[in-house]
């Protein structure tokens, strides 16, 4: 019995540790989406990095029965709005600053108007930074599924799941094709049509589903879906239909399939597990900063020609490397406090 408990311990680590290095990875995706390679390579890049914030939502779901066993939903919806107070007082601190240095007198004017406070409040969408809309729409998930699992009806959610994945197809990436107009990217980029269907597919895989497949099946799936993502953006692109919002079709499939194939994969505690770790979060919080100081001072010193090639690489690497300082010089402070 002790073998069989150590086993499994040893198999929870490592599928930890593979989830470790997928966020990791899908951090620098991030990236690669705010800060695109150039050309034709970096926009069907793009189309397959799209996969990264669905991971993140479904890493949530899948650990959300660990947190449901230590009794810790509470915890984690007060730890995760913190996060979401921080990283928005963060940005109107460097709003503040780009509007003083930029001679913006109209930056509080429109940025605290009350359409882009009330859709702050329904839609996710932070009026300092876009990219904050994950912090808002995941912290919305977990209250609703905390409301949700209370009432004792979770499977609504499990029946709604596709149907909220086929909103955001109709209303987003097909909405040109399906109805003949295109809407704005807020109305899907939210809890609603990302944050609850990722969650609760990222839960189901964490109780069996599609865990039955192979790793040599899972690596053709995920070819076949990256080939199937860029043949979708070509044939929207050739037709005049590639809508501005993020998901294809083929982006569900393509990421529920690498997040199957990083819980098989033969990983370890390493670099990449530990960036994932401890500074995925921030990561995501913070290289829309980076990008606009490398950006400006690459301009300045008239290197950004060569800057754009590997400006997704920079800014990764630098935010890393800032976070790994940051976190050094906390360990310092707190050694020299416990003395």
């Amino acid at each position: 019995a002790e073998q069989s408990r150590a086993e499994q311990s040893r198999a929870e680590q490592s599928r930890a540790d593979n989830i470790d290095i997928l966020k990791a990875i899908c951090a620098f995706l991030i990236v690669c989406i705010h800060v695109p390679f150039p050309g034709m390579f970096g926009s069907y890049f793009t189309t397959l990095t799209r996969i990264a914030v669905p991971i993140f939502f479904m890493i949530t779901g899948y650990f959300y029965v660990d947190v449901v066993k230590r009794g810790r939903e509470n915890s984690q919806i007060k730890k995760l709005l913190k996060l979401a107070i921080e990283a928005n007082i963060l940005y109107l601190l460097w709003d503040c600053f780009y509007a003083v240095v930029s001679r913006n007198s109209d930056f509080f004017q429109s940025s605290f108007s009350f359409k882009n406070l009330l859709i702050f409040l329904l839609l996710n969408e932070s009026p300092l930074s876009g990219h904050l809309w994950y912090l808002g729409a995941i912290l919305y998930t977990l209250i609703i599924v905390l409301i949700i699992d209370k009432l004792d009806c979770r499977k609504i959610l499990y029946y709604l799941t596709p149907l909220l994945l086929f909103g955001d197809l109709v209303l987003g990436k097909y909405s040109t094709v399906i109805l003949g107009r295109e809407f704005s990217y807020i109305l899907v980029r939210n809890f609603l049509f990302v944050g609850i269907p990722y969650f609760c597919i990222g839960f189901l895989i964490r109780n069996g589903m599609g865990r039955r497949i192979e790793k040599k099946a899972l690596s053709c799936l995920i070819v076949a879906f990256s080939v199937t993502s860029i043949l979708e953006r070509f044939l929207l692109v050739n037709i005049g239909m590639n809508a501005t919002r993020d998901h294809y079709i083929s982006t569900t499939f393509l990421a529920v399939t690498v997040f199957l194939f990083a819980l098989k994969y033969d990983g370890h505690e390493g670099f990449l597990s530990a960036i994932g770790r401890k500074h995925s979060t921030w990561l995501y919080i913070l290289h829309p900063i980076f990008i606009t100081c490398l950006g400006t001072v690459s301009n300045k010193v008239g290197i950004y020609g060569v800057y754009k090639y590997i400006a997704p690489i920079i800014v990764y690497i630098a935010t890393l490397v800032f976070l790994v300082i940051i976190e050094k010089c906390k360990n310092r402070v707190l050694k020299r406090r416990r003395r």
